[in-house]
Parts: C-alpha cells; sequence; structure tokens
C-alpha cells in the first residue's frame, strides 16, 4: 500500500480497523493519533445507519452492487431532510460532552 503524498488519514480504532492485517496495512500512512473508544462526533455515520435501515427495509434484496449502488442512492435522494436537521440540530449535545470528557468516551 502506497502513502497518498501529503495525506493524514484518520480512522475510529473499531475493532476491525485494529486487527493485525489492517495495522500492517497502515504502517505507511499518516494516521492522526485517536483514543481508543473515541466519541461518535459525525453526522455521517448516522445518515449512513439511516441509509442501512432503509436498505434493509427495501422490499426487494439487492443482489448485485449495481442495484445496491442504486437502491442506497434512492435511499439518499428521499431521506427526509427533517432527519438531516435532527442530527446537525443534535450535534451540540455530544460535542459539548466531549469537550467537557476531554476527549474521552461520551456514550453517545
Amino acid at each position: 500500500m502506497n502513502s497518498i503524498q501529503g495525506g493524514v488519514f484518520q480512522q475510529n480504532n473499531a475493532r476491525s480497523h485494529t486487527a493485525v492485517v489492517i495495522q500492517h496495512a497502515l504502517q505507511s500512512v499518516n494516521m492522526l493519533p485517536w483514543p481508543a473508544r473515541p466519541p461518535d462526533l459525525s453526522p455521517i455515520e448516522h445518515v449512513g445507519d439511516i441509509i442501512g435501515r432503509q436498505l434493509q427495509r427495501h422490499p426487494q434484496s439487492a443482489l448485485t452492487v449495481p442495484i445496491l449502488t442504486y437502491q442506497a442512492q434512492q435511499a439518499w435522494n428521499f431521506m427526509p431532510q427533517t432527519d438531516i436537521r435532527h442530527l446537525y440540530d443534535t450535534m451540540h449535545e455530544p460535542l459539548h460532552a466531549c469537550i467537557q470528557n476531554s476527549g474521552g468516551y461520551i456514550g453517545y
């Protein structure tokens, strides 16, 4: 694996990211230091959860990558703006908790 020149990456220390094979692959990548149990401060992760739940409820299982791609795009296109607004409006709570806890685990 070649490092992307000038790139600095972050990973959330999820179990799949801490596997020996992944750690070996990431040796040549500049990584930001990150705590073992970082707070979830990324609204996009919650958007991914919403899309994932919509895909699970889809009446037809995606049997190919193009179908899955289409279904995910449709879920994104029709995601209610109120869901996105709710994520935005509630970010102050985990951000405040993260600051109060000096970046440690916050339970969100």
